[in-house]
């Protein structure tokens, strides 16, 4: 069995919260009018980036040794179902059961049966837009491909895989040289994305610390840090950065490259987290899929309740601190209610298949 590694849970506690910030930077400038100390998170969106280096690492760290192995294939494709598939359905299906007594002209209900099917199995689409349901579930659609794909290389021979894996690798690096009419054909843009480089970073940081663990895990998350600061000095405020492709790679390295050191660091030294902060990271799923609803719905509540009573709570242009522990308030509120979804919910469904899925 390998090593519990704390700092994995740590990282995805603060990938989490780093969407979670940048969300409501957007949210309450949107709703309160307000450009605030917020905006100091703008560079939350990276969270994304580093979910999916974390897991690319975490999947083939414990599954290295399944590749080639068809008779793994059920077991590891049944548990990454299970782990993303249950949680998503029910707060897809909440906010449609919301939707019924909210807003009648939601894109829900203009939404064709074949392609709410696509929307429910995370099956991406050209022309479709998924934030329509839930704002992040765009990024599960690479999860579930990464998925997939990595069930193939357990399902195929040895040989065969690395054929498999190295032409995904070829293709998304001709990607990212303009050599592949990704414009034309959706398959091709959506199969190389560039966004899927993410993945091979953490598969990578993964095959290092298991073949290269006398390495300096302190140097390594030293230049890591320097190359992310450097990163989010330059990205600024630009929020096209978000989409573009040269982001995957100023924050995936770094953030592969991070995760070696830290795990370097952790096998030879135990790693003291705070168990807050490892729950964090246990509830991470349940706090990314969640927290747009509430940050939308309690910004909206309070503005309704500053105006019905005519309260000085409007004034936040005036009054930065007022707005600075509003937003914090309403930030805590959607994590909180992650943790809530996270123990009445996703626990517990994870509890019920682990001892079924062997």
């Amino acid at each position: 069995m390998k090593q519990q590694l704390n700092s994995l849970q740590l990282y995805r506690g603060i990938a989490s919260v780093l969407v979670v910030l940048h969300h409501a930077n957007i949210i309450l400038d949107r709703e309160l009018q307000q450009d605030g100390s917020l905006k100091i998170f703008h560079f939350g969106w990276v969270g994304v980036d580093f979910f999916f280096v974390l897991s690319g690492f975490i999947i083939f760290y414990i599954h290295q040794a399944d590749l080639g192995r068809p008779s793994q294939f059920r077991t590891f494709i049944t548990k990454r179902c299970l782990r993303i598939y249950p949680l998503y359905w029910l707060v897809l299906f909440a906010k449609i059961l919301l939707s019924l007594f909210g807003d009648s002209n939601s894109e829900i209900f203009k939404t064709s049966f074949v392609r709410f099917i696509q929307i429910f199995l995370l099956v991406p689409q050209p022309g479709t837009n998924l934030t329509n349901f839930i704002g992040v579930s765009w990024t599960l659609t690479y999860e579930i491909f990464f998925y997939i794909l990595f069930g193939l290389l357990i399902l195929l021979k040895s040989d065969i895989s690395k054929l498999v894996g190295g032409i995904w690798i070829v293709g998304l690096l001709a990607n990212a040289a303009d050599l592949l009419p990704t414009e034309r054909v959706f398959l091709l843009s959506f199969v190389f994305n560039m966004r899927n480089l993410e993945f091979i970073f953490g598969c990578l940081a993964a095959y290092i610390v298991s073949k290269s663990p006398a390495l300096n895990g302190k140097f390594l998350v030293g230049v890591a840090l320097s190359m992310l600061t450097v990163a989010i000095f330059n990205t600024k405020y630009n929020e096209t950065a978000i989409s573009s492709d040269v982001a995957t790679l100023i924050y995936g390295i770094p953030f592969a490259l991070l995760i070696v050191g830290s795990v370097i660091i952790e096998k030879s030294t135990p790693l003291k987290v705070p168990p807050f902060l490892i729950y964090l990271g246990n509830a991470s799923y349940s706090i990314y899929l969640t927290h747009g609803f509430i940050l939308n719905n309690i910004t909206r509540l309070y503005l309704k309740f500053a105006q019905k009573y005519q309260s000085n709570l409007l004034s936040l242009r005036s009054d930065n601190i007022l707005y600075i522990a509003i937003s914090l308030v309403i930030v805590g509120l959607s994590i909180g209610f992650g943790c809530i979804v996270y123990n009445a919910i996703e626990r517990p469904i994870i509890k019920a298949f682990r001892g079924k899925v062997s």
